[in-house]
């Protein structure tokens, strides 16, 4: 599972608009604070509430991991402080393999996933909820033998004095166990309620009946629920909140960091100008001067052009970040990818391709949105039946990998009880690719690429899918694989519905 630490990214510290205020690093620190002590309280009386853990002898030849307290200043959208958060996190990194715990891991739901639920409730006009699980991990059950020091700044002793340890009956953040126990705890509640998992997406629930239909996307603790009934959402909400510790968020607005508004129009918008500010702001870049695409149609990045970096902290902290950012800004997909192919040894030649980027982001004053539809396909819902085309550019070897997408999508779409009206399509400039994709004859020129060709072909012989030629000027997907002229990239990127937000509203 790719965490944002592990992809270098890194949130700012809070700011107040009088001041700035620094999140504790010790518990006695945090303690001596009064707004930060009633944090700390709340989510220890939290954890015995919860009864995570019972007071034990640590039992000989048995190792009792550690534990730390780590704080985080919780934001609005707008950059003002919501709230102040304790955490108490096992060190999980100190478990050792085969002893204590199973390796484990959560899935999470896929952001093509995301867009296309948003993109079925937008069409049919559905009420979209958003709630939150609080502490989610610490509903998990274990069933390993985990024993923990206790934690920092309330430690207890036994009747002679002797030390005790913390035997854990629930899952903690940070063991290794945590995410897959709450998981598996969650979904068998869903289930518990109907809903059936799907086989395209495990964190993709549905419940259709002859009445009405439900979605439940699942990404860790945030849940969005939506479908045709606004009670039968409620009521599910309601069955949520008697099982766990909820917090109802109301209708969708801001999830997994990013801002969700609707229009006068009801379509749905998203951004990430938050995510976007703070990271112009760790960069220095806030006050750059703007340019009209993120990268120059003469750029030839090669990993031997440029000075290595001193340090290459920075541009890996700020790659990873923009890797993040490519989920509502598809325009800056191919630079993105481009810098990080160089993530290893980057040389000054890429801080300065990598920089372009942030210049291209740094012009917040034309809020630039992604209006809500799913960058894998463009297409209309009319009568329940979608009018789907992929717009992909193709050649000859990756054309297999497009068909096996076309393959996921109608199977999730079938799940969801859509279909489609007239078979896929993809779209493809290499007029050979579109060539070999339906004639039936295997040249020797093409051995290297039979098996894909079978899979596609076959397809296409099935009537499932259909292979159609565009010309280069029209093939919006140019603006993900390669560098733009400014008039290009921007009437592409508007046809990816890319747009200003003063155009949508």
């Amino acid at each position: 599972m790719v965490t944002r630490s592990k992809a270098g990214i890194f949130k700012p510290r809070a700011l107040c608009a009088d001041k700035v205020e620094v999140e504790p690093c010790t518990v006695e620190e945090a303690l001596s604070h009064p707004d930060w002590r009633l944090a700390v309280q709340a989510e220890f009386d939290a954890l015995l509430a919860n009864s995570t853990w019972v007071l034990c002898p640590l039992p000989s030849g048995r190792k009792a991991i550690g534990c730390k307290w780590l704080f985080k200043i919780k934001k609005n959208p707008d950059g003002t402080i919501s709230r102040r958060k304790a955490r108490l996190v096992a060190k999980g990194c100190s478990q050792v393999p085969g002893c204590d715990f199973k390796e484990t891991f959560s899935p999470v739901v896929k952001p093509a996933t995301i867009r296309l639920i948003l993109f079925v409730a937008v069409t049919k006009g559905w009420h979209i909820r958003q709630v939150d699980v609080n502490n989610a991990f610490l509903n998990g059950e274990l069933t390993d033998d985990v024993f923990m020091h206790q934690p920092p700044g309330y430690e207890q002793f036994g009747p002679n004095s002797e030390r005790l340890v913390c035997r854990l009956t629930k899952a903690l953040y940070g063991l290794r166990q945590a995410p897959r126990a709450w998981f598996d705890k969650l979904k068998q509640f869903i289930v518990s309620a109907g809903f059936t998992v799907s086989k395209s997406d495990a964190s993709l629930f549905v419940r259709l009946s002859s009445d009405h239909t439900i979605y439940v996307l699942v990404y860790v603790d945030d849940i969005v629920i939506t479908g045709s009934s606004v009670d039968e959402i409620n009521c599910f909400v309601q069955m949520l909140y008697n099982q766990f510790a909820l917090k109802d968020m109301g209708e969708l607005h801001y999830f997994l960091g990013i801002e969700v508004s609707k229009s006068s129009s009801g379509s749905i918008h998203l951004c990430q100008r938050k995510y976007i500010r703070e990271l112009l702001t760790r960069s220095s870049m806030a006050n750059a001067r703007s340019v009209h695409t993120p990268m120059i149609t003469s750029s030839q990045l090669s990993k031997d052009e440029g000075e290595p970096l001193a340090d290459p902290t920075e541009y890996r902290s700020i790659a990873g970040a923009l890797q993040y950012i490519v989920l509502t800004r598809p325009d800056i997909a191919y630079a993105v990818n481009r810098v990080c192919q160089f993530m290893h040894a980057p040389t000054t030649l890429h801080m300065v391709a990598l920089k372009r980027i942030l210049r291209y982001l740094s012009d917040l004053l034309q809020d630039i949105l992604c209006t809500m539809v799913t960058i894998l396909f463009l297409g209309a819902l009319r009568n329940n039946k979608l009018f789907l085309a992929l717009r992909l550019r193709l050649n000859i070897g990756v054309l297999a990998a497009a068909a096996s997408d076309v393959t996921w999508l109608v199977s999730l779409l079938t799940e969801l009880n859509l279909s489609s009206v007239d078979l896929p399509t993809v779209w493809c400039d290499n007029s050979s690719a579109v060539a070999v994709a339906a004639n039936p004859v295997l040249h020797s020129k093409f051995k290297h690429v039979e098996l894909d060709l079978f899979f596609v072909r076959e397809m296409v012989a099935r009537g499932e899918l259909v292979v159609s030629e565009v010309p280069a000027c029209d093939q919006v997907a140019d603006v993900l694989t390669k560098p733009l002229s400014a008039s290009m990239f921007t009437q592409f990127c508007r046809r990816l519905r890319v747009v200003p937000l003063e155009e949508v509203r």
